[in-house]
């Protein structure tokens, strides 16, 4: 039945973005702008900034997709999470790496056809690193934080790092960046998401696309959400369908979608000694991204 139900993730952007080079979501008027080319204008402090953009590529590691016809139960520190009323639709012990590049398609292996049914929730077990590459253009004069190069573009480079590390005191020049003119080649950032923030390690459901999406950083031996940074190593995901997803006999194929349009941010702050409008930028790293499931 491999062949009956084909598997295609279908890499598009969310609401009505078309490609990484629409108009994303850094978008808070008057602070962080980002425009139909995608070139971002930053606007003064942006302590409050709400600026996260499309990556030119996302990697990530699925372990599992499933739909369900009941929520799973969610892990906490003492408890693993439920998904007994869940049926596998992606199953795959090693992982599997998906490059998640707004617009590209491919076919998922490791399926199974899910029974006919009615099934309101899903749920993805994946790896919690996320493999970015991301080269951005601004109006303003970016600085690589806080002795590198300047100009008007920055690219993610070849290294990795912890989430959490961003509480540290960082290197000069950043070592996950670099800033300066249109020749500038992006490498591939790897972050390890430790923590949603300072000793966060859970994110309870948000809006997304197609319903509403929640997260647990866990531990793959035993399932349970960690309590301390540096110590997860999977991502426990469930969604709420806003639309039920309903597998009939005549169903053909299960599409996957990965919205990531806010996939990337960028850790930077305003430097007034450099003059007005100018930033320091430590790092591009990940952002949220979105998933929703529809059968034909």
């Amino acid at each position: 039945m491999m062949n009956w139900l084909k598997i295609i993730a279908t890499l598009t952007m969310l609401s009505f973005f078309s490609n990484a080079n629409a108009q994303g979501y850094c978008n808070d008027e008057g602070v962080a702008v980002e425009d139909a080319d995608g070139v971002i204008t930053l606007t003064g402090n942006q302590n409050d900034a709400d600026c996260a953009f499309a990556p030119d590529e996302y990697t990530i590691k699925i372990y599992k997709m499933a739909l369900c016809t009941t929520s799973p139960t969610r892990p906490t520190a003492l408890a693993t999470y439920d998904v007994s009323s869940c049926v596998d639709v992606i199953s795959s012990p090693d992982g599997q790496d998906v490059n998640l590049a707004a617009g590209s398609e491919m076919t998922l292996s490791d399926v199974t056809r899910p029974a006919n049914g009615t099934y309101s929730y899903g749920y993805i077990l994946m790896a919690n690193t996320f493999g970015i590459k991301a080269k951005k253009q601004f109006t303003n004069t970016m600085h690589t934080y806080d002795s590198g190069a300047s100009g008007n573009y920055c690219w993610t480079k070849d290294a990795d790092a912890d989430s959490s590390d961003s509480e540290e005191t960082w290197t000069s020049p950043a070592p996950f960046v670099e800033c300066g003119g249109a020749g500038g080649t992006a490498g591939t950032y790897t972050e390890t998401l430790d923590q949603f923030g300072p000793s966060e390690y859970t994110v309870e459901a948000t809006p997304v696309t197609g319903g509403t999406l929640s997260a647990d950083l866990i531990t793959d031996a035993a399932g349970l959400l960690v309590t301390a940074s540096k110590t997860a190593n999977r991502l426990f995901g469930v969604q709420t369908f806003t639309t039920p997803v309903v597998v009939t006999s005549d169903s053909t194929v299960f599409t996957v979608s990965f919205g990531v349009n806010q996939a990337s941010s960028m850790w930077y702050y305003e430097d007034t000694d450099e003059g007005a409008n100018q930033y320091q930028v430590y790092a591009i790293g990940s952002g949220p991204f979105s998933s929703f499931m529809t059968v034909e």
